[in-house]
């Protein structure tokens, strides 16, 4: 387990120092990121989900995991709110904290390490959070941070369809389509060698992009963002360990569907809610502070989530 954690370390020290070195600046990390997102982890997805031999059965906890990710986000983040009232914080703030503390990283960081940790099930079953936090971002999180409704069906179906058509959403469906029909057999192998050979880049590109993040945003200024320090500690603590009491009340014969979804909920915040905060509300740059200190934070508690995910189940 060491090793593989030292793998993950090292990418990151990677990107931090390409960062300080000037090979890996801002514009550049981010076209990379979009790469990341948008053609990389989709053919990871497609290749690793379409492969695997799925039922009915896990079909239905899959849908049962992203259920449950969209549940524990929305209320824990309305919890953070009831803090943030508690210690009197500028009420505008309040959406971003719920949107900020309340997601979950699980493109950039939950995949490549559910796939270091826990194979291929153990992506697919971290798919089901990238589907989630989809459907959480853009249906739930635009309304709060809006501070809106969706009044009518048109606008529904608007939002839907949005969340539909991304790309690591529309890779999951492609994959677990291709899976239960069989129709992965007609798919030529060297497509799909083509597929793994590109997803395999998923994991080394991810953590060295979160490492260049880290490197451009300069860490000593973050020390002075004290505000951002104990909300994302409350995150990083609180969560996963409200996550690890609901687990021990789940039935015996799900180990792998717990072990992740443990590690899910001791991932950092997303990357893509400060571009959110920053496009439609209020405290962008709190919102990127408390990104960043997630996940500095989630290389201690993400190690002891798998540790403990392994003596548990």
């Amino acid at each position: 387990m060491y090793g593989q954690f030292f793998l993950l370390f090292a990418l990151i020290i990677v990107g931090y120092y390409c960062n300080k070195k000037g090979w890996l600046n801002r514009e550049t990390n981010k076209n990379m990121g979009g790469m990341v997102m948008h053609v990389i982890i989709p053919a990871m997805l497609i290749s690793t989900i379409a492969t695997l031999p799925v039922n009915d059965r896990m079909l239905l906890v899959f849908l049962l995991v992203a259920a449950a990710q969209i549940v524990a986000m929305i209320l824990f983040g309305l919890l953070v709110r009831l803090y943030a009232r508690f210690r009197k914080l500028d009420s505008r703030l309040y959406p971003m904290l719920d949107i900020t503390i309340g997601s979950l990283n699980t493109g950039f960081l939950g995949l490549p390490v559910a796939q270091i940790f826990f194979g291929s099930e153990g992506v697919l079953f971290m798919s089901a959070g990238v589907l989630s936090l989809n459907l959480y971002l853009w249906i739930y999180g635009i309304c709060v941070i809006e501070n809106k409704k969706i009044e009518n069906m048109q606008e529904m179906q608007k939002t839907v369809k949005k969340v539909l058509l991304n790309p690591n959403c529309m890779s999951v469906v492609i994959g677990m389509l291709l899976a239960l029909t069989g129709a992965v057999e007609a798919v030529p192998t060297v497509a799909l060698s083509f597929l793994k050979k590109l997803g395999d880049l998923a994991t080394p590109l991810s953590l060295i992009y979160i490492g260049a993040l880290a490197g451009d945003s300069g860490i000593s200024s973050l020390f002075q963002e004290k505000i951002a320090l104990e909300f994302s500690v409350l995150k990083m603590i609180v969560m996963p360990a409200l996550a690890a009491v609901i687990l021990l009340l789940l039935p015996e014969g799900l180990e792998i569907v717990q072990a992740v979804f443990l590690l899910s909920m001791a991932l950092p915040s997303a990357i893509v809610v400060p571009m959110m905060v920053e496009q439609y509300g209020y405290g962008e740059k709190l919102s990127s502070d408390i990104v960043l200190w997630t996940t500095f934070i989630s290389m201690l508690t993400m190690p002891l989530c798998v540790w403990i995910a392994g003596i548990l189940y």
